[in-house]
């Protein structure tokens, strides 16, 4: 099981994946801009970046649970980073995420800036970039890590699993 020094690896989201779409739309409204308008940060439709598809992890979990050292995995879904990974924890230990291992995609930075969330809204509305974590033996991270990146993922080093309760930061996301 889950255990004090576990280290976290997360995998990057495609986007907005499949929660906090009626806030999107407020968003969209807020700002002015049709779902036709070119997007602020891409080159397509602001609709069309928004509705980037839910990337999925079956294949990326499954091989990594076979490799073995996988002792939980948490889905980054509506409650964010702040309020899923708890979910697969025991009583007594916390994860603690460095924000500052990956960088914000531009449509969770648009979104903050354009609905003027502080970073913790944020983190608890949206995976912002992070859409599954993986909670492993420290003895198995790097041959997880690479199994992952030999399959075509970009692996976050996210943290660790310390003492206490929820999810504590380090770092900033902006």
């Amino acid at each position: 099981g889950v255990a004090e020094g576990d280290l976290l690896i997360g995998l990057p989201s495609s986007g907005v994946h499949s929660n906090g779409y009626s806030f999107v739309r407020k968003v969209v409204e807020i700002s002015g801009l049709s779902w036709s308008s070119p997007c602020p940060w891409a080159q397509s439709s602001l609709g069309e970046a928004l509705l980037a598809p839910t990337r999925l992890y079956v294949k990326q979990a499954l091989a990594a649970a076979r490799l073995g050292g996988v002792h939980a995995l948490a889905h980054i879904t509506g409650g964010g980073l702040t309020e899923n990974p708890p979910r697969v924890l025991p009583e007594g230990l916390a994860c603690e995420i460095d924000l500052g291992a990956w960088q914000l995609p531009p449509v969770f930075a648009w979104l903050a800036q354009t609905a003027n969330m502080s970073e913790p809204e944020l983190l608890k509305t949206f995976n912002c970039g992070i859409g599954m974590i993986l909670v492993v033996a420290p003895d198995r991270a790097a041959a997880l890590t690479a199994l992952l990146r030999e399959a075509g993922e970009r692996v976050v080093m996210l943290g660790e699993v310390g003492g206490g309760q929820g999810v504590g930061y380090t770092g900033t996301l902006w």
